[in-house]
Formats: structure tokens, sequence, C-alpha cells
């Protein structure tokens, strides 16, 4: 690994601590210009996948970064990064989240049909018949 990138891999990594089991993992891309300082240029950043086991995102990581001709993987930060001669990339894979739970979803419609019966349940004053 060339120390010209050292400065990139020390940037904090994407991942929460604590225990992942259960979870789903994404892939992030961090994109800096190798001119850039890590420490005041926020890296551009994108999410490649979401919602796959972790070998299938730490496979798919590794796969994106071999595909550059200077890459490597950062035992610390347990990132894979990769240069393509302008631009420093650091994929980096993290636990996220599911979507909204069953629960959720079923009470959100229960709420939206309650709300809608109260709306047509309402009576609605008559055209003509108000009092002078």
């Amino acid at each position: 690994m060339a120390r010209r990138f050292e400065p990139f891999l020390r940037h904090v990594p994407v991942r929460a601590p604590g225990a992942s089991l259960g979870r789903v993992f994404n892939v992030t891309q961090e994109t800096w210009k190798l001119t850039d300082d890590p420490k005041k240029v926020r890296p551009r950043r994108l999410r490649l996948i979401t919602n796959h086991t972790a070998s299938e995102a730490a496979d798919f990581a590794r796969f994106t970064a071999e595909s550059f001709d200077e890459h490597g993987f950062h035992k610390p930060s347990g990132a894979w990064w990769a240069s393509d001669g302008s631009h420093f990339h650091r994929f980096a894979v993290h636990a996220g989240r599911r979507g909204p739970s069953a629960a959720v979803l079923v009470t959100t419609g229960v709420a939206g049909l309650a709300l809608a019966a109260f709306h047509l349940g309402r009576k609605k004053p008559r055209r003509g018949s108000e009092a002078l």
C-alpha cells in the first residue's frame, strides 16, 4: 500500500459499533480527490448496495475494489480501498436498517382507514337550508 493513501484510510469508518446479528448490510463508497485533505474535505458518499447479507456485501466491496489497478484491504478500518490515479475510493461494509416493521405498516393502514371513515361519516350542511 502506498503511503500517499494513509490519510484517507485513517478516516472514521461508516460502520456503527455494536452487534450486527440479524441486521442487513450495505456497502458505501466514499470518494476523495487525491489532492484533498480528508481531515478537511468530506468524502462524496454513494450507497452502492443495500439489504444484503454480510458475506454478500463484503464480496461486493472486494470485487469492486479489485476492479481498479491499485487496491487493497485496510484491516484497522475494515474497508476495501482503491485508486484510479486521480481519486481515492473507500468501500465500507456497514450494518443497515430494514424497512418499517409489519406492526408499523398495519398501524398506519388502520389509522388511515379510521380517518377515511371519520371523514365520510361527517354530516355536511345542505345548500339552501341555511337559516336567515
